[in-house]
């Protein structure tokens, strides 16, 4: 592997994995906190989990803005202190009996606005850090990280939660950015963006410019539409898919987690295994195949409960795994790859807002889907949707790319010289 000795991916990739772990502590203890402490209900664990994910659809754009215009590892360090220091109030609060649920709500509103500007600089100075051509390994071990913490990162914390309560195993979260910044004060990799234009002086005029590379771009223009939509369709799926699960398969809690369990591990071995079926298929007929298979998995998940109930659901839960994380890290890469290095934080930062977004709809037009026309019928409609998301692919440029563009962006500044460098 070309990165096995780059001293500061590992740095960066370590700090990540630790992280990661924190985050799945957080995500539980944050609601656990909310119920069993300040003896909150559904509503205010649902504002908990919109604290989490609205920053990145309404603040993801201006997030790129700061990271084209300062230092990304810069914004990183500074997330990652706001974020250590926000959570450390929790235990505090609960320690001298304070802690209340605007205090949570504060903490979860700050972490979910930090994490946002975290996110976008770090997607915008990955490429630089480790050049285009390492893009598909560095995104895969990332994603490898993050598909573990998924794994067991929820067990552990649940366990920690159990040992220590709620508040104090929030410390454990706030210590992992501590590690994470620890990690990035000791990258010894800086920005070096030279800028021959004043732009700084119309924030405006930068914004216009990202989004004319984003949707002027072919490739990139076509992967944006590709990803909202399979993110529209899977996220209707997965809304309706734990209530198929109960409702119409009538399976226990314990058997729905195991389906999960195999889910998350069929992650792990989708994101090992995607650079090697990349070089088989080519990156553009991986997308494709993958989005399909996709959308086939929600559509058969009826097929799978019918033949197989429990073990259906485990059949259909591995493949829906294993496919999902070759297409987000291709996804990924190809954008850090075509996209000019001065433009990256704008164009990513667009890009995730509207992945959010679609996210957040896509709930919403799956739980509406499941009560109008039932969970089969819908389950149907949002396989349909991915499929299609992945089909936009072959109308545009994206299908034909055989490999990952190779050499430095950040030397070429028109989205034509971008799209030239695929091998195609």
């Amino acid at each position: 592997m070309a990165l096995g000795r780059h001293s500061d991916f590992n740095r960066l990739w370590f700090g990540q994995t630790v992280s990661n772990f924190g985050d799945k502590i957080s995500l539980l203890a944050l609601p656990t906190l909310a119920v069993v402490v300040l003896d909150g209900g559904a509503l205010e664990v649902g504002v908990l989990g919109a604290l989490r994910f609205l920053p990145f659809l309404l603040l993801a754009p201006i997030a790129g803005l700061v990271a084209d215009r300062v230092s990304r590892r810069t914004v990183m360090i500074a997330a990652d202190l706001g974020r250590f220091l926000a959570l450390g109030t929790i235990p505090l609060a609960f320690a001298l009996d304070s802690v209340s649920m605007t205090h949570v709500y504060v903490v979860a509103a700050l972490t979910g606005v930090l994490t946002t500007f975290f996110e976008v600089s770090y997607q915008s100075w990955l490429p630089q850090l480790i050049g285009t051509e390492n893009l598909i390994e560095g995104n895969t071990k990332l994603q490898i990280s993050r598909s573990v913490a998924e794994a067991v990162g929820a067990g552990a914390g649940g366990a920690l939660i159990q040992l220590l309560g709620a508040a104090r195993a929030i410390t454990a979260d706030a210590f992992t950015f501590l590690v994470s910044l620890v990690a990035l004060l000791v990258i010894r990799h800086r920005d070096t963006r030279e800028r021959t234009q004043e732009r700084k002086a119309s924030a405006k005029a930068e914004m216009k410019e990202g989004m004319k590379t984003l949707f002027g771009n072919p490739v990139l223009r076509g992967l944006f539409t590709a990803n909202v939509v399979v993110n529209l369709g899977a996220a209707m799926g997965d809304a309706l898919l734990i209530v198929y699960a109960y409702k119409v398969l009538d399976l226990s809690p314990g058997q729905v987690g195991a389906a999960f369990a195999v889910m998350s591990v069929f992650v792990i071995v989708g994101a090992v295994l995607s650079e090697v079926v990349s070089k088989s298929l080519s990156v553009g007929r991986l997308l494709v195949i993958t989005a399909v298979v996709l959308g086939a998995g929600y559509i058969l998940v009826p097929t799978g409960g019918a033949v197989g109930g429990f073990v259906g659901l485990i059949v259909v839960q591995a493949v829906i795994g294993f496919v999902s994380p070759m297409f987000d890290i291709h996804v990924l890469s190809l954008v850090q790859g075509v996209t000019p290095n001065e433009q990256m934080g704008r164009v990513s930062g667009t890009a995730l807002s509207a992945v959010y977004g679609a996210l957040s709809l896509g709930y919403f037009a799956g739980g509406a889907l499941g009560e109008g026309i039932g969970l089969t019928a819908g389950l149907a409609v949002a396989g349909a949707v991915t499929i299609a998301g992945g089909l936009t692919l072959l109308t545009g440029p994206v299908a034909k790319i055989k490999e990952m563009p190779a050499g430095d962006n950040a030397e070429e500044g028109s989205p034509a010289a971008d799209e030239a460098r695929i091998t195609a």
